[in-house]
């Protein structure tokens, strides 16, 4: 049964509304009157970005998603380490994140500070923009609640543990997402958002070809495609989740 659009509309805005560490009641008019234009200005932002860069889309999307995976969508991972402490920006796993995801933000903030100064957080100008991008490129829409606070405190100590690594297997990506209160028809969702970008070779080779000659001879691994298609996928499929499953099983049996 193909994972509906709906569905996927639910699951994402859900990752933006679960984890947010402001105890404040979010609401989709929070600067109708303080900052008005708000909208405007992040969608003139991220045109511009997206037709410069266009993969910039895919860049915040999986920007979004590490933030919010780690004490909530803050904004935490857009702060800057300092002599004094390592932040989450700098954590081993998000030293992989693309610029184009920070300069889009970074971007809309300035922008958004010459016309309403000190009003608009980068939490909310990350997961406004996340959504727009995503529907920029053929995604669904989906509804933001607004009125997020900045995070305080970023600690790259923070981040082990809470984001999956390509060399996690099923379960233990199952046992992360779990943990948020997500099930794995969810996580599948989720996950499957950052299938508008791209992957490099690096991060699953090991996964594909790690495997003894008697392994190799029993099943049979495609070939890694290298690709600069900035296209965005399909829709996944609720069988695609039973299929990595499966296989994930046997791969572990043999």
């Amino acid at each position: 049964m193909a994972t509906s659009p709906l569905l996927l509309i639910v699951f994402l805005s859900s990752l933006s509304l679960i984890f947010h560490p402001s105890h404040s009641r979010l609401t989709t008019t929070y600067y109708d009157k303080s900052c008005p234009r708000f909208t405007q200005i992040i969608q003139d932002t991220i045109t511009n970005k997206q037709i410069t860069s266009p993969s910039t889309a895919a860049a915040t999307l999986r920007l979004f998603f590490h933030d919010c995976l780690v004490n909530g969508c803050d904004a935490s991972v857009l702060v800057s380490s300092t002599p004094f402490n390592k932040a989450e920006r700098d954590a081993d796993i998000n030293l992989s994140l693309p610029g184009d995801g920070f300069d889009v933000v970074v971007r809309a903030k300035t922008a958004l500070e010459l016309a309403c100064p000190g009003v608009v957080s980068c939490a909310d100008i990350l997961a406004v923009a996340a959504r727009d991008l995503v529907t920029m490129v053929g995604g669904p829409f989906y509804t933001v609640q607004l009125g997020r606070k900045d995070a305080l405190v970023s600690l790259a100590s923070t981040v082990e543990g809470n984001l999956p690594r390509p060399t996690m297997t099923v379960s233990e990506i199952i046992r992360i997402f779990e943990s948020r209160g997500f099930s794995v028809q969810e996580m599948v969702a989720l996950s499957g958002a950052h299938t508008i970008g791209f992957s490099h070779c690096k991060e699953f080779t090991n996964g594909i070809y790690n495997y003894s000659k008697l392994q190799l001879h029993r099943i049979s691994l495609a070939s890694c495609v290298i690709s600069s298609d900035f296209q965005h996928s399909s829709l996944i499929k609720d069988e695609h989740a039973h299929i990595l499953l499966k296989w994930n099983v046997k791969l572990q049996a043999v």
